[in-house]
């Protein structure tokens, strides 16, 4: 066999193979030899085939296509040691003519892994940025906790509504553009007055419970569900009830009642608040050097980043993006576009630059993972398992031994965790600034309390709020 580069762009490389005749003729055979080997025809023992029985119950096309295969297979395989390549993509084959007695050529296109020169370890400073957490973030930490305890009881108070009420409510709904078609039919629900559009609380502010009331909301012609964006929607409403949220206090019975005994006082209860608090600030600490790592490392890495791998990224992130909006509005990416008014152009221009951000950090990750061997142990496969099944909230067992079936979901884990181990040392290998910064909780954190309280609903319908009713 002989090989020769047709043409060489970038990362992508042309290349065409030539087998002789007596390298054809050689192929053939050895497939009719292992069909006759493998082939069940009554009256014929295996490996004794005749190659005109093989050719008769087969066709001579099927031989020709399987040497084929075999040709080509080898063929690559001794290109891409021959031109030491690492291919990124599936190889495109342009097969030729097979016929015995004559040579043969095959067209490879192929697409490898761009050479990629690392800079000096030493040389980058990544910054890291120390979250200190203040006496004022476990404050704010305790009034989570008794937040998330706090309880939702009637009033009797004979009053009218206000902003900072919950109400319990009774509705129909019907579209008065279409004639008045009933939407909703006396569906009661409870929000926060404060949590729904404004609208339509401003329609419940100021009147009493028993109270009938009806009114007209006209939508936004941008509004999230195309059929109902623009409509005016007539609701014939009655209040049934309001209701308060009671806070429990910050005292030392209030502590051992909602933390069932774990805690005896509320210094121990804000003690374990800070422990949680600075060990997630240490986390976001570590995580903020791996990022600035990370970025530093890709700027000052020299790389011809292919236009494949970033096409392929890009249409992976599209499809995310609008399997996410059909999940979460019902409508295509497309739609979404068209019905927000937003630019389509932007929007490509954005997730493309960000596709090709992706496709450069995964190139030199890579790269530093190949160049200082960066592995993973079985551990560290086992700990990723024990993550995915608590997140999932399923038998970490049940989905190792799924995963042990699946070689490609295998391949994607093991991938996910040599990808980290690499950050991590990566992280370990530049010089590193440090900045100190106020630590902000980003979400309420659990402190292995009980929750117990009564909450309000949270879908007030897909035409009467913005965000859904809030949480009690």
């Amino acid at each position: 066999m002989r090989s020769e580069i047709l043409s060489q762009e970038h990362n992508v490389m042309v290349v065409k193979t030539e087998h002789e005749a007596g390298e054809v003729d050689k192929a053939v055979n050895e497939t009719i030899r292992d069909f006759s080997q493998n082939a069940n025809i009554k009256g014929f023992r295996k490996g004794r085939i005749p190659r005109k029985t093989l050719e008769l119950f087969m066709g001579k096309n099927a031989i020709y296509r399987e040497t084929l295969q075999r040709l080509a297979n080898k063929a690559l395989h001794t290109v891409m040691n021959e031109y030491e390549l690492e291919l990124i993509a599936e190889p495109k084959y342009k097969l030729g003519d097979l016929a015995e007695g004559k040579s043969l050529e095959i067209e490879f296109t192929l697409e490898a892994r761009p050479e990629i020169e690392l800079p000096d370890m030493g040389s980058l400073v990544a910054e890291k940025i120390i979250y200190k957490v203040r006496d004022s973030d476990v404050d704010e930490g305790l009034r989570q906790v008794l937040e998330s305890s706090a309880k939702v009881e009637p009033t009797d108070e004979d009053r009218p509504a206000r902003i900072d009420d919950i109400a319990e409510i009774q509705y129909s709904s019907y579209d008065t553009d279409a004639g008045g078609v009933c939407i909703e039919k006396d569906r009661k629900n409870t929000f926060f007055l404060s949590n729904i559009r404004s609208d339509f609380a401003n329609a419940i502010i100021g009147h009493v419970p028993a109270e009938e009331l009806s009114f007209n909301i006209t939508l936004e012609d941008d509004y999230p569900d195309p059929k109902l964006a623009g409509r005016t929607i007539r609701y014939d409403l009655e209040i049934l009830n309001f209701m308060r949220r009671i806070v429990p206090e910050a005292n030392d019975e209030t502590v051992r009642e909602i933390s069932r005994g774990k805690y005896n006082t509320v210094d121990e209860l804000k003690s374990e608040i800070r422990r949680q608090l600075e060990e997630d600030a240490s986390a976001r600490s570590e995580a903020s050097l791996q990022e600035s790592a990370l970025t530093i490392l890709a700027e000052n890495t020299e790389i011809d980043i292919p236009d494949g791998m970033v096409d392929r990224q890009y249409k992976i992130m599209r499809g995310e993006q609008d399997r996410q909006l059909q999940r979460n509005v019902g409508q295509s990416l497309d739609d979404y576009l068209a019905n927000n008014n937003l630019s389509v152009g932007e929007f490509e221009g954005r997730l493309r630059k960000n596709a090709e951000e992706r496709v450069r950090n995964t190139l030199v990750l890579d790269a530093l993972a190949e160049r200082d061997g960066i592995l993973f142990t079985s551990d560290d496969i086992n700990a990723e398992i024990m993550t995915m099944a608590a997140a999932m909230r399923v038998n970490a067992q049940q989905l190792a031994d799924s995963l042990g079936k699946n070689t490609q979901e295998f391949t994607n884990v093991a991938s996910r965790v040599r990808t980290r181990n690499t950050i991590k040392h990566l992280a370990s290998l530049v010089s590193v600034t440090e900045r100190e910064e106020d630590y902000h909780a980003p979400h309420p954190h659990n402190h292995d309390h009980n929750h117990e309280h009564e909450e309000a609903a949270e879908d007030t319908g897909p035409h009467t709020h913005d965000e859904g009713a809030a949480e009690q």
